[in-house]
């Protein structure tokens, strides 16, 4: 099952692609993952990060490209496998036409089919938020997330 949606979002392929490679936040605008288990600031590809998911079993994040034109993630859990990209095209001073397919496959999505078929628009609506507002945090807080360190 694939989806799709495209967008034109106020700011550059640069800024972007720092939001979608931001492994460590990147539950702060993505609900679906809850957390990610990650030292490094950035994703590195090839790298599997766990998470933790609304899926079962003990999923996991590996970025399998990032550049200035695309990022594409593969999110792997039990019976479920998400490929996730995100096509990046200039179209004007700060101005980027991004377009997201997600790809599912595995017993979970297929029993879920067609509940998905927002999920790149509303990805898209968050990711524009977070790159044209710096809006970091898109869920409540919630009673598993780490405690916040000031200083």
């Amino acid at each position: 099952m694939e989806y799709i949606e495209s967008r034109v979002i106020n700011a550059s392929r640069a800024t972007i692609v720092n939001i979608l490679a931001d492994i460590r936040r990147l539950p702060e605008w993505n609900p679906a993952i809850l957390s990610v288990t990650a030292i490094d600031p950035r994703a590195l590809v090839g790298k599997p990060y766990p998470i933790r998911a609304k899926l079962p079993g003990s999923p996991t994040i590996t970025y399998e490209q990032v550049s200035t034109d695309s990022v594409v993630w593969r999110l792997d859990g039990l019976q479920a496998h998400e490929t996730g990209a995100w096509n990046l095209v200039p179209v004007g001073d700060h101005k980027t036409k991004v377009t997201h397919t997600i790809t599912h496959s595995g017993a979970i999505f297929r029993v879920l089919a067609g509940a998905f078929r927002t999920v790149p628009g509303l990805r898209l609506d968050r990711l524009q938020r977070r790159a044209e507002y710096g809006h970091e945090r898109t869920r409540p807080k919630d009673v598993n997330d780490r405690p916040e360190v000031s200083g």
